[in-house]
């Protein structure tokens, strides 16, 4: 199956200067990881019990209307929060970021 490059972003406060970027890939118009991905979601949430999360962004590429593009993107950062929210701490000024079509940024598909 084609493979679209999505990213869920998580910053990550390890103290007051750090912060971690993390990237997780979506199949095409699907809003559930892959058993590859679930698994490095998982690697994730186990080396990072400490950390804060300040925010989770969500993205799509162009293919679909916007609208779709929309919804499928902010599903994506719902999916990963459920996931992530009794895991790892969540921070107070917590930003959920759905970005649709205009957060796409590889040419990779």
């Amino acid at each position: 199956m084609e493979k679209l490059r999505y990213f869920l972003l998580f910053f990550c406060s390890f103290s007051l200067f750090s912060q971690e970027e993390i990237t997780f890939y979506f199949e095409t118009n699907a809003f559930e990881l892959s058993k590859n991905e679930a698994i490095h979601l998982q690697k994730w949430i186990k080396t990072n019990k400490n950390s804060k999360i300040l925010a989770i962004s969500g993205a799509t590429d162009e293919v679909g209307s916007t609208g779709y593009n929309d919804t499928l993107s902010q599903k994506r950062v719902d999916f990963i929060y459920k996931k992530v929210k009794n895991q790892v701490a969540i921070r107070e000024d917590f930003k959920s970021i759905s970005l649709g079509e205009k957060g796409g940024t590889s040419k990779n598909k």
